[in-house]
């Protein structure tokens, strides 16, 4: 049986509501928040590679949003154009556009990236995990036209 394409979006989605909450003080900080809506979506071995090219893993995941909770009330994140690229019984692997609005951590603060997402099933029941997380820039060009009012 192939992975659910609505899962894959409904994770995605999960994942960065997760973000801008966690980093905006918008959610309990306590470890169940922390874990139920970030730690049970990644894998124990996921790769992960920023637009810069700097990679992580999940315990680097784990200690830097720790240390960022609340830190900044007005960032955001919209996800658009969300497309299945692959879709099999056991992996997906998903593309997508982030915007982010408000992010101090970034050379620019309102920026767009697009990135590649691949998900596979998890051990027991924790259902699809996120394995490894490709970003890149999107064009100069393509980020100055775009819509900031999310």
């Amino acid at each position: 049986m192939t992975i659910d394409p609505t899962e894959v979006e409904r994770i995605i989605h999960d994942i960065h509501d997760f973000f801008t909450d966690w980093v905006g003080g918008r959610c309990p900080s306590d470890d169940d928040t922390f874990r139920r809506r970030a730690l049970d979506y990644i894998s124990d071995d996921l790769v992960a590679i920023f637009p810069a090219g700097r990679s992580f893993g999940k315990a680097d995941f784990e200690g830097y949003m720790t240390g960022i909770y609340g830190s900044n009330p007005d960032f955001r994140i919209k996800i658009k154009d969300v497309q299945v690229r692959h879709l099999g019984a056991d992996m997906a692997v998903v593309t997508y556009q982030e915007w982010q609005r408000g992010a101090k951590d970034s050379d620019d603060p309102e920026n767009g990236r697009v990135t590649t997402m691949v998900l596979g099933k998890g051990a027991g029941d924790r259902g699809l995990t996120i394995l490894q997380v490709h970003e890149t820039w999107l064009p100069e060009e393509v980020v100055a036209k775009g819509d900031f009012d999310f």
